[in-house]
């Protein structure tokens, strides 16, 4: 297989008309390490020592180490900037945007070991971490031989004018409605004017949302040797993108003189797992974590619309506002299984060291109508399509903490979520880096962290059917996120 069969993919069913596809899979399986900005400041590289919220995300046995009743919450800015390559053109755009990264509540018990058969404390948690952005700004312009029009007359060959709302109402029925292509007399094969000069393109993407976890825990310290956890999570999706994507063209002498076709997406919906996990510690200064989250399955509800306009000679057409295109599904996404091995090292007075390997297979996850749906849908290709482009993958991260005094400590750490895509195949996502710092001061009963999180990833994006010169662009992706926290620990 190659990208003709991702062409097909985005040009019928993503981009074009937002009907469930491999995207949504992967939009809701490949999820980030957040929450407080202690644990990002060690790129979330912390599960085995646990003490903080965050890691209920990873291993939730790390809140076993939590001796006094616990209160957090953080305050996240988020800088968005995106660099994209259009045919030799780069353009640049920026955003910004605040959210709550983290708010959680631990209540810890302690117990008297001799009377509960050596159990020294059980932990019963709390809390939000937003574990996802869906925060972007994209941007491109440049000039090439080819239109969107010509995607669109590829859909819709083959299909007669009388019937091409009923199978393309997103695409190409707004293109031949608003005479951006014409049917070929005598034929179910359609054209366009455009067919000599260039096209002169600008495409504008806007994305908001994010995701944020809602944890149940419980803990419990055994001997100060083992410490277990589980955790009941419910994932909270929210995710909005629109798009603009206009045309003019350089031949003055064309009738047609400009395109502009947008679109929107809204999606809403809940997810549901559960993660158990284990801290072991061998040694007084070491210490080992294994946990396991269940596959999520979220249920969601798709909302969208298109519409287009064209200018010409003789005027612009455009959709009347009755008749523009708009649909809705109901569906559900399964995503994978996910294993995480952690490891911590404290180095005495001087700080410690935490190191995390994550396993997930992308190409597990699948996609089925909602129970008791109206329309229900099998999803066979679309299912296909995720095993095909997607593989398995590990994801590391590392971390440190560095102890100046008794108050005050420093941090930094690396993350590397590798691609979710097979070689050759997909959008060509490159694997997505994270670099962090951050500090800390502790007062005792009351703590406060600050940290700075870099994240950059690179990809390709196709407009429309890739096999299409003038559909590609290659986006470099950075978000700087500043999060500060503040901590109460209760007697």
């Amino acid at each position: 297989m190659n990208k003709l069969i991702l062409g097909i993919s985005v040009m019928l069913m993503g981009q074009l008309t937002y009907a469930q596809n491999e995207d949504d899979a992967l939009r809701y399986s490949q999820t980030f390490f957040g929450g407080t900005a202690r644990s990002t400041g060690m790129a979330g590289a912390m599960t085995a020592f646990g003490g903080d919220f965050s890691v209920a995300t990873q291993n939730p046995a790390g809140l076993a180490r939590i001796r006094k009743s616990n209160f957090s919450t953080t305050l996240n800015i988020e800088n968005v900037m995106s660099g994209t390559e259009f045919y030799g053109q780069t353009t640049n755009d920026q955003g910004t945007a605040g959210n709550l990264s983290n708010i959680s509540y631990v209540k810890a018990y302690e117990l008297d070991p001799k009377k509960h058969s050596n159990w020294y404390s059980v932990q019963l948690g709390m809390g939000m971490t937003r574990i996802k952005s869906f925060q972007q700004r994209i941007d491109y312009k440049g000039t090439v031989d080819s239109s969107i029009l010509h995607s669109f007359i590829n859909e819709a060959n083959g299909i007669p004018d009388s019937t091409l709302y009923d199978y393309l109402p997103f695409s190409s029925w707004l293109a031949y409605w608003t005479y951006g292509i014409d049917p070929i007399e005598g034929t179910n094969n359609y054209q366009t004017e455009f067919n000599s000069g260039q096209s002169i393109h600008e495409r504008s993407i806007t994305r908001r949302g994010g995701m944020s976890e809602y944890s149940f825990t419980l803990s419990g310290n055994y001997a100060n040797k083992l410490y277990l956890g589980g955790a009941f999570n419910m994932t909270r999706v929210k995710y909005e993108e629109t798009y603009a994507h206009k045309e003019s063209f350089t031949n003055e002498d064309l009738w047609l003189h400009n395109i502009n076709y947008t679109g929107s997406l809204d999606v809403e919906g809940w997810g549901y797992n559960m993660r158990l996990g284990a801290i072991f510690l061998p040694v007084d200064w070491v210490s080992v974590g294994l946990s396991a989250q269940m596959p999520t399955v979220y249920n969601l509800s798709d909302s969208w619309t298109n519409n287009m306009t064209t200018n010409t000679n003789d005027g612009v057409y455009e959709i009347d506002p009755a008749d523009v295109p708009s649909g809705a599904y109901d569906y559900r996404v399964t995503t994978p299984f996910k294993s995480n091995l952690s490891l911590g090292i404290v180095l005495e007075k001087f700080g410690s060291i935490g190191m995390e390997v994550e396993y997930v297979d992308y190409s597990s996850a699948t996609l089925k109508s909602r129970r008791y749906s109206n329309a229900p849908y099998d999803f066979i290709s679309e299912n296909f399509q995720i095993e095909n482009i997607y593989k398995s993958a590990f994801n590391y991260k590392i971390g440190a903490e560095a102890r100046i005094n008794s108050q005050t400590y420093l941090r930094g750490g690396f993350a590397f979520y590798d691609s979710p895509y097979e070689s050759g195949k997909g959008n060509e996502q490159y694997p997505t880096l994270f670099y962090t710092g951050g500090v800390g001061y502790n007062w005792g009963k009351v703590y406060l962290d600050a940290s700075c999180v870099l994240m950059q990833s690179k990809m390709d994006y196709y407009a429309y059917d890739p096999t299409i010169n003038g559909s590609k662009s290659s986006i470099d992706q950075t978000n700087l996120n500043f999060k500060l926290s503040l901590g109460l620990r209760i007697d």
